[in-house]
């Protein structure tokens, strides 16, 4: 698919709300503004309370883009995102995340991961050898739209 050929909008787009991040960042906003309004405002709890409500905002939801170009990935409102050109992927697989790799953003012993919930990811090789890994709770649809895209099998050698 080439740029010129008249879609408009992506040609995949999910976004997954973080269960595992922006829950728990969001409850701490609220406890901690409660119990800093309770104790007469203390300025170090209302400052906890507002970072953690940043940390939600900037951090709660992650969105997987692709158009005829790149896939795009980008948490929260999208300050925080990577945009990957799509000639660049040589290889794109459905991965199961260690528990201990946790979320948000993390240098495994796989590459890179962008991740803010749940033990699931596609896991991109790009040409050059490295390796980046996107958390999804729909690796498969992923792919698939990677192959759509690209017009090309995604499965190269299998990353290891």
């Amino acid at each position: 698919m080439t740029a010129g050929s008249g879609r408009s909008g992506p040609l995949y787009r999910h976004t997954q709300f973080g269960a595992a991040t922006a829950g728990p960042a969001l409850a701490a906003a609220v406890v901690l503004a409660a119990a800093g309004l309770r104790a007469g405002a203390p300025r170090i709890l209302l400052a906890a309370a507002a970072a953690a409500a940043l940390a939600a905002w900037l951090f709660g939801s992650l969105t997987v883009e692709i158009d005829e170009e790149r896939l795009s990935v980008r948490f929260g409102p999208g300050i925080v995102r990577r945009r990957i050109p799509l000639s660049s992927i040589r290889a794109a697989r459905p991965v199961r995340n260690r528990w201990y790799y946790g979320w948000g953003i993390r240098l495994t012993p796989h590459g890179w991961l962008f991740n803010v919930s749940g033990l699931r990811a596609v896991e991109l090789e790009f040409h050059s050898g490295r390796r980046f890994r996107i958390g999804t709770d729909e690796p498969e649809r992923l792919v698939a739209a990677l192959e759509s895209a690209t017009g090309r099998s995604m499965a190269g050698d299998a990353p290891s």
